[in-house]
């Protein structure tokens, strides 16, 4: 599996970037008012999305889109049946 990684900040009051690194999974809770985030040893971080920016990696790119292909193919295998 590939890993990527995210950087963030605090808007307006932070210049520097803090990264978590070896993520294998991301996401908005719920209520939309934090972002979850699972590294490879499957600890979970969550980060208050209030007032922060995030930064992926290029890698993120990669694995969601590699998901989607993969969920498309699952969709059309089933839908043929």
């Amino acid at each position: 599996m590939n890993n990527y990684e995210v950087s963030y900040k605090k808007i307006g009051f932070l210049r520097r970037w803090y990264k978590i690194k070896e993520l294998k999974g991301d996401g908005l809770l719920e209520n939309g008012l934090a972002r979850f985030f699972i590294l490879e040893d499957n600890t979970r971080i969550e980060i208050p999305i209030a007032n922060i920016m995030f930064k992926f990696s290029k890698e993120r790119f990669y694995f969601v889109k590699e998901k989607m292909e993969v969920g498309a193919l699952k969709r059309g295998k089933n839908e043929g049946n």
